[in-house]
């Protein structure tokens, strides 16, 4: 055994002994002050625990408030925005494209930020309420999308307009939004003069606070909230419903006592610097001494054992006591520091806790992450069909995430129209439409070993579905007629199953995943334009007779086109752009007013590609004066289409650089941080992704492809580099090196610098210090 595990062995069981013998000679004063001691202890440390997870949330919270601020603020700055508030007549003259290239031109913060769960932008004067992909007016907006219990219409309008809101938010309060219910902080930011203005509000998810709440609730009997600086409650747990209106408790920073309905609760309270808003926790002070009073009884006991047993009793009890005691410290985690800093007292406690907590975290973590596969599976599809991942990079990091796995050679995607459904759709049709897709889904033939071609399907709304096919085969065409069996079975089955018929349009064949967009946006054009007929439900665009539109840039071709830019992916985007001038040019040059068309669409899609980017209006300069400069009828249209592909690609550029500038210092900002803390045995892919704020699977691709190495390899690298360096040039034992270089136990180090060196740690030592001399 290892000096140092020798030398912990006799202090713990020192530390087991001296207790016996101290209750012994001490009597119940030692209990006693034991007692005092232990629940002052406790009582401290479950403040502590409360402020430090208080702080973290507080933390957290303000940054996802600053997030939202700015989202409005940004908003509110907007020239479209600020324009349309002194429009009257929203549908007369200029003003539906107007409306209509506001709401195309506002960007769905749901995609990337979970927090939101949507924001809707509202008109005075011309009663317009416009968010992504929708516009309404006043009435139909609050009957149809947002709609607040016990509140009528008039209340809510006047409630909106009727005051000039800056940085305001109401407190969480329940909603019907889109059909389903809700619980809603609602965030409020008035633009504009003070009579024609307008209101941009954001929906915050005020069941996300109430989880965050929930961290530091744990305790029977507790409550927790969020007040703004007026002492307005913004959210809240664990309080009665009918209380939600009351003001903040009169208590002051830190911790105190006070009495709540009859109970005396210990109060944690911290205030943000961010907003002067509060956060509270609180717990009734018999539960957290209710820990102290089991430690009271459970000295008394042993005291009363001890007394009658003797010192030798004692002596074999402490050594009985610390064999399982000292195996459990072997297998429990080291603390910054080693052993030197593990604390040796009421080990029972902290090993029980330790473990519990443990356990208890595992389960719910697995249970989170199992509940949001299904979630993260729909996402992945819906960004895969809009063509939303700009490299194979993405996907695959994407796929791991959701735990797919999409390896084919060959892609194509059929896009199904339900027959017999139009809207507008009652309840009871949506519920019709709901039994066929599951219908359908059940007939898509099951994957298994051996399986060339397969399909998963992904709802796209009312009585449409996507259906991604995928598999192998010789050529496109074999692969093609696979997915003409398939789509004919499917058809057949329904057919015999329900009373509901299918048009089945497939797009072409694709064979990076990259594309598949570009298949959905084919079949989507023939539900559209194609001729349809009971002798012919299916159609491939291949085969299809449909008319050419006058030119060819398609919202998904455009859609893909702006992520491609932002992204910087030069290849990619110049790849695109050559396809776009094909499809355009490939049989004969357009006619004038089509590609004057298209120019002003393209400018429309560099204006967007540069908006969102640069928050300095300066780096919008070049591209602003491009558009202006096209826009003059000196140009051709042939000259302006040119000018704004060369636009596109030199604003690609500029992204380029600017990523590779921020990966470059996220790479050396990961590096030295594992090079700084690779003695912590704690130190994993978790810890790194939250010290980049991301997710693992990001991060474990951008290591891989930043360095060359897995981040497994790099930490055991830099670690064997120091274990070889301690090795040769101090005296240290063996089992020492090991904890320095971040490992829990000497088996797991040698069984490590084994397999990297090829040699044990003490043979290497033996080889190299003579070399050396």
């Amino acid at each position: 055994m290892p000096v140092n595990a020798s030398s912990e062995r006799a202090t713990l069981i020192l530390r087991f002994f001296v207790p016996y013998v101290l209750i012994l000679l001490g009597s119940l004063l030692a209990g006693w002050f034991a007692y005092h001691k232990t629940s002052s202890l406790v009582e401290s440390e479950t403040m502590k625990s409360n402020a430090a997870a208080l702080g973290q949330i507080r933390e957290a919270l303000d940054g996802r408030f600053a997030e939202v601020e700015t989202i409005a603020q940004q908003m509110a700055s907007e020239s479209k925005i600020q324009s349309f508030q002194f429009v009257k007549a929203p549908f007369e003259k200029t003003n539906p494209f107007r409306l209509w290239d506001l709401e195309k031109s506002l960007f769905d913060y749901r995609i990337t930020n979970h927090f939101i769960i949507d924001y809707f932008i509202a008109y005075k004067n011309s009663g317009m309420f416009i968010s992504p992909r929708k516009v309404y007016d006043a009435k139909q907006f609050y009957g149809l999308q947002l709609r607040y219990d016990g509140k009528s219409y008039e209340e809510w309008r006047d409630e909106l307009f009727g005051r000039y809101y800056y940085k305001t938010y109401k407190p969480g309060r329940q909603v019907w939004y889109e059909g389903k219910p809700y619980s809603v902080v609602s965030y409020m930011q008035s633009f504009g003069t003070k009579d024609g203005g307008g209101v941009i509000a954001v929906l915050i998810d005020n069941k996300q606070i109430q989880e965050m709440l929930r961290h530091i609730d744990a305790e029977q009997g507790g409550f927790a909230y969020v007040a703004d600086q007026n002492g307005n409650l913004i959210s809240y747990v664990g309080m009665d419903p009918s209380t939600a209106n009351m003001k903040a408790l009169p208590v002051k920073e830190g911790f105190s006592l006070f009495d709540w309905n009859g109970k005396k609760m210990l109060i944690t309270q911290t205030t943000s610097q961010y907003n002067g808003w509060t956060y509270v926790s609180a717990q009734p002070e018999t539960v957290v001494l209710a820990k102290a009073n089991y430690i009271k009884e459970l000295t008394l006991t042993v005291f009363m054992l001890a007394l009658g047993a003797g010192l030798a009793v004692a002596a074999l009890l402490a050594y009985r006591s610390s064999r399982p005691v000292f195996k459990l410290l072997q297998l429990l985690p080291l603390k910054p520091g080693g052993r030197k800093n593990r604390p040796l007292g009421n080990l029972m406690d902290d090993i029980r806790s330790s473990v519990s907590a443990l356990v208890e975290s595992h389960g719910e973590l697995s249970s989170r992450l199992e509940a949001q596969v299904p979630l993260l599976r729909s996402v992945f599809f819906d960004r895969l069909l809009q063509g939303g991942y700009t490299s194979m990079g993405e996907v695959e990091a994407a796929m791991e995430h959701a735990r797919m796995e999409l390896r084919s050679g060959y892609f194509a995607v059929s896009a199904i129209q339900i027959r017999g459904y139009h809207a507008p759709y009652n309840e009871e049709m949506l519920t019709e439409l709901d039994i066929v897709k599951l219908n359908i889904r059940d007939a898509i033939p099951p994957i298994g070993p051996g399986v060339q071609i397969s399909a998963q399907a992904h709802d796209l709304g009312e009585n449409k579905l996507a259906l991604l096919v995928h598999g192998e085969g010789e050529t496109p065409d074999d692969f093609m007629q696979g997915v003409q069996r398939l789509v004919a079975q499917l058809h057949d089955h329904v057919k015999q199953t329900s009373h509901s018929g299918l048009w089945i349009a497939v797009g072409t064949c694709q064979t990076r995943l990259t594309e598949v967009y570009r298949s959905l946006g084919e079949a989507e054009f023939l539900l559209v334009n194609a001729a349809w007929s009971d002798r012919q439900p299916i159609l491939f665009y291949e085969e299809a007779e449909v008319p050419p539109p006058v030119y060819f840039y398609p919202s998904d071709v455009e859609q893909r086109l702006i992520q491609l830019v932002r992204s910087g992916n030069e290849p990619e985007t110049a790849r695109l752009i050559g396809e776009i001038r094909e499809k355009n040019e490939g049989s004969g040059p357009l006619p004038v007013v089509a590609h004057k068309l298209l120019a002003q669409e393209l400018s429309g899609t560099l204006m967007k590609c540069c908006e969102p980017s640069f928050a300095n209006r300066d780096a919008l300069t070049d591209e602003m004066k491009v558009v202006l400069e096209v826009s003059d009828p000196a140009w051709s249209p042939d000259e302006a289409v040119q000018k704004l592909f060369q636009a596109l690609m030199q604003l690609c550029r500029k992204h380029e650089e600017q990523k590779r500038s921020h990966n470059d210092t996220l790479a050396a900002k990961l590096m030295e941080y594992i090079d700084s803390h690779f003695p912590d045995p704690d130190l994993s892919l978790a810890v790194l992704a939250r010290e980049a704020r991301n997710s693992e699977a990001y991060v474990s691709y951008f290591f891989k492809e930043q360095t060359g190495m897995n981040f497994s390899d790099y930490l055991e690298h830099v670690r064997m580099e120091e274990a070889k360096r301690l090795l040769v040039g101090s005296a240290l034992p063996v089992s020492e090196i090991a904890v320095r270089t971040g490992y829990l136990s000497l088996n797991s180090f040698s069984r490590a610098f084994k397999r990297a060196n090829g040699v044990s740690a003490t043979e290497y030592r033996k080889i190299s210090r003579p070399r050396e001399a």
